[in-house]
């Protein structure tokens, strides 16, 4: 099957004579080809789109003219095959990839082509001699300006296809995004409605003077408060994923003491805890605690997250059954389990572990994007934003976050790390409470 370089040798007439000649002409051309790149990117480097390509300064010219020097002493090497072509295709690739437009390149031979000429009426005053030359170099320029714009085609094709993967890709991605906006909405609605709906209904009890008893209507305000709670959390989930998104979430990283922050924030989950007999452990008392550089409030914030997510996602023991637990524990690392922005004195790793559900592996990175929940999670009900806020709020204290098994393959670990403060302000007296274990009451 014929080449292409056969086949264009073909149309334009190119035969061996033709490349008898220019292997004649070459060593008489060779001392003009230093002119020749000078004149080139003198007129080149004043196109207005020049600047899009020559960006290295003087030293890339200078390159450059070196390689258009080889090019033009390879016109007249005289091995016009397979090979040559594939020289030729590169040229023209390269030209694609640095973003040079194919009408460029005809312009650019149109300087080569003139320049000859002009060589050849220097070398050959008489006219029949300087035609047979000046048609065999018009021949191989038209064979190198076809090499190259089929090359321009090839990877403008390639360029296309891979284009059109980044699209369906783009499709794909998209389409999923909807798919969980789409979920998460039904979820959220959902999510706020059952509260709102308790609000409406307990108040409207209490303001109808339908309950007997102070005891009673204190119980249905209660009720009301809890729900306004809930409600609260899911609209705070939902303005602080939309300030993260807009990069606009604030934060006031000082050393903070993680001893204060633990104390006050396990007690918040005892009680529904408590609820679902469940034995709730803090692991902490018994570590010495250094300093963290981290905003305390949003310290807060993750911690109670995950505790509450700990103690949402462990049922209640069936009938024979150990009671389910979740516990709290740290640990110093001085090399910590993920990258994070600030590694000089090391990280505290805090880890929330349960007897819960679990999260399988392979859904483990997805439960940290928002709006996602594992499946065996959903009935739980929430928003699907938690993990999502704590994995990027972590991140911005400079920390990392992660999903492991329990013990035993039970249930989830939980960790995260927050980096250490200056190594003097974390030198701290060991911690003297004793170690708690505590089984939440009935």
């Amino acid at each position: 099957m014929e080449t292409f370089i056969q086949e264009m040798k073909r149309y334009l007439g190119f035969t061996e004579e033709d490349a008898a000649l220019l292997r004649q002409i070459g060593p008489r051309m060779e001392k003009y080809l230093p002119e020749l790149a000078e004149r080139f990117y003198s007129q080149i480097r004043q196109h207005p789109n020049a600047f899009r390509v020559f960006g290295g300064g003087d030293a890339q010219i200078a390159r450059l003219k070196l390689t258009l020097q080889g090019w033009a002493k390879g016109l007249f090497g005289g091995g016009y095959d397979q090979p040559y072509s594939e020289e030729r295709y590169q040229v023209g690739y390269r030209h694609v990839r640095a973003g040079v437009e194919q009408k460029y390149v005809i312009s650019a031979m149109g300087i080569v082509r003139a320049f000859f000429s002009e060589c050849l009426l220097l070398e050959f005053p008489a006219s029949d001699v300087r035609l047979r030359y000046a048609r065999a170099v018009s021949k191989i320029l038209d064979l190198d300006l076809n090499l190259m714009c089929e090359s321009y085609m090839h990877a403008s094709m390639q360029n296309l296809r891979a284009l059109n993967e980044q699209l369906e890709r783009a499709n794909r991605d998209l389409a999923e995004a909807s798919r969980s906006k789409d979920e998460f909405l039904a979820q959220i609605s959902h999510e706020l409605r059952t509260p709102l709906n308790s609000i409406l209904g307990f108040t409207k009890l209490v303001l109808d003077g339908l309950t007997k008893t102070p005891e009673e209507e204190r119980e249905l305000l209660r009720d009301v408060f809890s729900s306004a709670q809930h409600l609260l959390g899911l609209v705070n989930d939902i303005l602080d994923i939309g300030r993260i998104e807009a990069g606009r979430m604030a934060l006031h990283v000082d050393d903070v003491d993680p001893r204060h922050v633990l104390d006050s924030t396990v007690p918040l989950v005892t009680i529904p805890a408590a609820e679902k007999d469940l034995e709730l452990r803090d692991e902490t008392h018994n570590t010495e605690l250094p300093l963290v550089r981290a905003d305390e409030v949003r310290f807060r914030q993750v911690l109670l997250n995950l505790l509450s997510n700990a103690v949402k996602f462990t049922p209640p023991a069936a009938a024979d059954q150990p009671p389910g637990r979740v516990a709290v524990r740290a640990r110093i690392l001085h090399k910590p389990d993920a990258p994070a922005a600030h590694s000089g004195n090391g990280f505290l790793r805090i880890e929330v572990v349960d007897t819960g559900i679990g999260i399988p592996e392979e859904k483990r990175e997805e439960v940290f994007e928002k709006f996602v929940q594992a499946p065996a999670g959903r009935r739980y009900g929430g928003s699907g934003l938690g993990l999502a806020i704590s994995r990027r709020l972590v991140e911005l204290m400079g920390g990392a976050i992660g999903l492991e098994n329990g013990e035993d393959g039970r249930g989830t670990l939980v960790w995260f790390t927050l980096p250490l403060a200056s190594k003097e302000a974390a030198k701290l007296p060991p911690a003297s409470r004793e170690k708690t274990s505590t089984r939440a009451p009935a």
